[in-house]
């Protein structure tokens, strides 16, 4: 059984999974979704200059791996802006890294839907209001 479907099976080894990379990227939180989007939401304590005043997050889904984006408007909502691009279940020192390359990338990034580039988008969490 690989490292991914261990911590994708066992709640005991997901905990510690996602605590791990919260650690290594010296997350502010941890906050625990029981959603289809996202099993866990790290809040970091930097923001992508363009959202400025909303910290940026790293969330999880245990089938897709980790996104960057930020809080919503709305406290339990999302902004995805970018997936890691590392799997499921990515060593904590890789997520660390690619987090740290894509916030420098969105230095001075600003959506532009015209371009056909996906613009990004709300995931709303437990009991976020929807609308």
């Amino acid at each position: 059984m690989s490292i991914s479907q261990v911590r994708a099976t066992s709640s005991a080894n997901v905990g510690e999974y996602v605590g791990s990379v919260a650690t290594t990227v010296g997350a502010l939180s941890v906050d625990w979704w029981c959603t289809p989007a996202f099993d866990a939401v790290v809040t970091l304590s930097s923001e992508i200059p363009y959202y400025r005043g909303r910290k940026a997050v790293l969330a999880w889904n245990r089938h897709f791996g980790w996104s960057l984006g930020v809080h919503g408007l709305t406290q339990g909502n999302v902004l995805v802006v970018e997936g890691l691009g590392l799997g499921p279940a990515p060593d904590p020192a890789h997520c660390s890294d690619r987090v740290a390359e894509l916030l420098t990338e969105l230095a001075d990034w600003a959506p532009r839907p015209a371009s056909g580039q996906p613009a990004p988008r709300i995931v709303h969490g437990p009991g976020a209001p929807r609308g």
